[in-house]
């Protein structure tokens, strides 16, 4: 009888008598704690190994590494040497190679030995090579307590470790894993995926800045400095190279620790360009780049101007400023100032964005790029009705002021009286009628623009007539726009003449003789409908020009 059959009986035999009572329980002796283990080899090497795995539990795996397809990794594993236990390693994803003592299955699957009860050395050298990329290569260190060479229920797991298997070659830079681009011209950042937001504009004698990181196939950082950058000017008048040195179109910089910034500038001094450039990794276009270099500021436009209420002193908010260069493009964070015109009626210009044009972000290329919402900027009233022609002006370095479109800053009283009326007297079905009311202070200006022309509940505004929708409805916070405000209508289907209420309360007064206004209109389908007078006159008019055609005829027969 050999001794593990023994065992199994002694087993049973336990067993029975522990359930009779007549045994007591006494913890049996484990494995020694290095029996099942694995280890890195001290003896063989290892090959593509991008990331070491650790040794884990199938319970709780260590970490995983990560292997090239056609590499492989050397491992011991300790195996228990008593005596007829056997010692099974199985790869999944892989194969075994033993390099020494014990048996691999014919698969290349599984490698088994069993112990020969020596106690002496049990440490055994074995190599797991991957099958594929794309997959996992696992191996498992197991106690085949049956003896049977089959891993299954009766078995212990032990050492466990996982490789992630990668194609051959993915250490290698992958050009389109670089990431390039636009940053800051004050950024050290080279890992960010995407531009940074206002960094594609540059100011005037500025530099652009592009930062290019190198990555493997595998989306790692690549360190060595083997490959070749390039920079190529495909369109603009810029240059391209190192800060404070471009000097050429094309740039083949040296990488530091797998990264490099590239410069731009303009060609010409003074002169607005749109700087495109190609950035090439290892020969292969991976970016393209476009950096707005703007010119010196060439104009200042106010738009948006608003009245002002004569009886509201300083008032913010009444016009729109910008500043471009000589090329069109709006230029952030230029320093603006109260232009000309100043009088009686209104004065002292302020202007929101601490007296600069506003700018997408100040701390970016020193405010470059312009922002969508405009530096808004107002005046003082100083109760007199009236306008002041006026500009706004930007001074730079050499001491001529460069000034805006003049504006006229107009100071007029509230709304007291209003009239309405339509655009036509009288529509057709489906027409779109526009009402235009127009309302003026006390002194017959056009009231201005900072009122609105109703308050809920005390003075609602109700504009209503029959067979006309209106596309937007009025509301009370609406306000008048150089004393005038407009609203559209749908014209219905029902023909007659009928008559548009318009009652604005807020500025119904019997000191200015204001109450409630209609508007007249009337709605005609078109028809092609002919009159018999119509039809009559048309054939009287085709007799006599028959008419006239014979006696043409005629004559010409006589000739």
């Amino acid at each position: 009888m050999s001794i593990k059959t023994l065992r199994k009986r002694i087993a049973l035999v336990a067993v029975s008598a522990l359930g009779a009572g007549l045994m007591s329980v006494v913890a049996a002796p484990t494995a020694n704690a290095a029996d099942f283990d694995l280890a890195a080899s001290a003896v063989y090497g290892n090959k593509g190994v991008i990331t070491a795995a650790t040794v884990g539990t199938v319970a709780s795996p260590g970490t995983t590494g990560v292997l090239e397809l056609g590499g492989y990794v050397s491992f011991t594993v300790d195996a228990d040497n008593e005596n007829d236990d056997y010692t099974i390693v199985k790869v999944s994803g892989g194969t075994v190679e033993a390099l020494g003592l014990g048996t691999v299955a014919s698969d290349n699957k599984s490698w088994y030995i069993i112990g020969d009860g020596s106690n002496g050395a049990d440490l055994y050298q074995l190599r797991f090579r991957p099958s594929a990329a794309g997959t996992n290569m696992s191996v498992t260190v197991w106690d085949d307590a049956d003896g049977d060479l089959v891993v299954d229920s009766n078995e212990t797991s032990y050492a466990y470790i996982v490789y992630n298997v990668y194609t051959a070659g993915l250490t290698a830079v992958a050009p389109s894993n670089s990431r390039v681009n636009v940053v800051a011209d004050d950024s050290t950042t080279y890992t960010g995926t995407a531009d940074t937001v206002y960094a594609n504009a540059v100011k005037n004698g500025n530099e652009g800045r592009i930062n290019v990181k190198l990555y493997s196939g595998l989306g790692t950082a690549y360190t060595k400095d083997d490959i070749s950058v390039t920079a190529q000017v495909t369109s603009g008048d810029c240059l391209v190279g190192a800060t404070d040195a471009q000097t050429q179109k094309f740039y083949n910089p040296t990488t530091s620790s797998g990264q490099i910034a590239i410069f731009t500038a303009q060609g010409t001094a003074n002169t607005p360009t749109v700087c495109v450039v190609a950035i090439a990794v290892d020969g292969t276009t991976v970016a393209t780049k476009t950096i707005v270099h703007q010119g010196p500021v060439a104009s200042l436009t106010v738009s948006d101007v608003e009245t002002a209420d004569s009886g509201g002193s300083a008032q913010t908010g009444l016009a729109n400023v910008i500043a471009k260069d000589s090329a069109g493009n709006v230029i952030g964070n230029v320093a603006i100032a109260e232009g000309n015109g100043t009088n009686g009626v209104a004065s002292t210009l302020t202007f929101t964005n601490s007296n600069a044009t506003a700018a997408g972000s100040t701390s970016i290329n020193s405010g470059a790029a312009a922002s969508s919402t405009p530096t808004s900027l107002g005046w003082t009233c100083s109760g007199v009705k009236g306008t002041a022609s006026m500009t706004v002006k930007h001074t730079p370095s050499n001491g001529v002021a460069i000034h805006s479109n003049t504006f006229t800053a107009a100071c007029y009283g509230d709304a007291v009286n209003y009239k309405a009326s339509f655009d036509k007297a009288s529509y057709v079905p489906g027409d779109i009628a526009t009402l235009t009311i127009t309302a003026t202070d006390s002194s017959g200006n056009p009231a201005n623009d900072q009122e609105a022309i109703g308050t809920a509940t005390t003075y609602e505004v109700a504009i209503a007539g029959s067979n006309m929708t209106a596309v937007t409805a009025a509301t009370n916070a609406d306000k008048f726009t150089a004393g005038k405000k407009t609203y559209k209508f749908i014209v219905g289907s029902t023909e007659g003449s009928y008559q548009m209420s318009v009652d604005l309360p807020k500025f119904n007064s019997a000191t200015y003789n204001q109450a409630a206004v209609t508007v007249a209109y009337s709605i005609k389908a078109s028809s092609a409908t002919v009159s018999t007078n119509e039809v009559l006159a048309a054939i009287v008019k085709l007799i006599a020009t028959i008419n006239k055609q014979i006696r043409q005829l005629q004559k010409q027969l006589r000739r």
